[in-house]
Parts: C-alpha cells; structure tokens; sequence
C-alpha cells in the first residue's frame, strides 16, 4: 500500500475517538508498539486494506486527542456518546463544516484490556455510505530507535517528526 497521509490522519482519529468526550474516561491502554489492520467499505465494496505500527506513548494520546478536539471545534461537530457496557462506547457525530459537512457518523469501540481494541464506523454522506473497520492490538515495547508517533509501514520506520 502506498502511504497515504489522509487515509492515516483518519485511521489515527478513529483510533484516539472519543478519547476527549465530555463526561466520557476510557481505559487506559499500554504504551509501546502497536498495530492496527484496517478495512475500508463504500457501498459494500471493497475500497482498501492495510496495516500501520506505530510507536504510542500518553503524552502522543493527549496530544492526538487535543488536536482532535480542535478539528471538532473547527469543523462545528456536535457528538453524543453513550456507554452501553463497561468496555463498550458508542459515538454519534454531526459536522456542519469541513470536508464531511452533512455527514452523520456512528463509530462503535470495543476494548478488550489494555492491549486490543476493536472499532466499527459507519459514515453516511449522502445517499453514500462508508465502513471502516479497525481493529488494533499492543505488540510489545517499541522497537529501539524509534519513538511515540514513528510509524511503521510497508517493513520501513516513518518518523512521526517528534
């Protein structure tokens, strides 16, 4: 797979979700590497299939989430999140502005611990919909010579320019 920045920015956010939710204290996962496989839907078809590692620390989870937060802000999203089991959290968004303005967003995380996580969105734009699955696991400490936000794609490190 070819990198591809929005496609990534946008696997990270779902990843981070709901993390910044007023009212709203997730588990707390493992610092270290992790990987995430995720499949990507439009109308049923399949749209895309890949896998990324990346070096994860807390103070990079807070500051995804800050960032997160001022896209929110920025794109004028309103979001209603509900906590239907202990380690399960429902997310429903709307954005009146930026590229997904109209949309209507549903995302779906599942912990399981501290070490995996599985995580279902459903984005409707128009009369379009799309799915993206997720599902991240830890695989242990972080390699050495690499640190929180480097990635690993394709078997070659990408600096996350920390």
């Amino acid at each position: 797979m070819a990198f591809k920045p929005t496609f990534l920015v946008a696997v990270l956010s779902v990843w981070i979700g709901i993390a910044g939710a007023d009212g709203i204290k997730l588990p707390p996962t493992k610092e270290g590497l992790w990987e995430t496989h995720s499949t990507r839907t439009q109308q049923g078809k399949a749209a895309s299939d890949s896998s990324v590692k990346m070096c994860q620390s807390k103070e990079l989870t807070k500051s995804m989430q800050s960032n997160g937060e001022e896209l929110r802000k920025k794109n004028e999203c309103t979001s209603t999140v509900t906590q239907p089991s202990t380690n399960t959290y429902v997310e429903e968004s709307r954005c009146a502005k930026g590229p997904n303005a109209g949309s209507v967003t549903k995302v779906v995380y599942t912990y399981q611990g501290d070490t995996a996580s599985h995580t279902e969105m459903h984005m409707n734009v128009g009369k379009s919909e799309i799915v993206m699955i997720m599902d991240a696991k830890y695989l242990g400490s972080c390699p050495a010579g690499m640190k929180p936000g480097d990635l690993i794609m394709d078997g070659k490190i990408i600096s996350g320019g920390n």
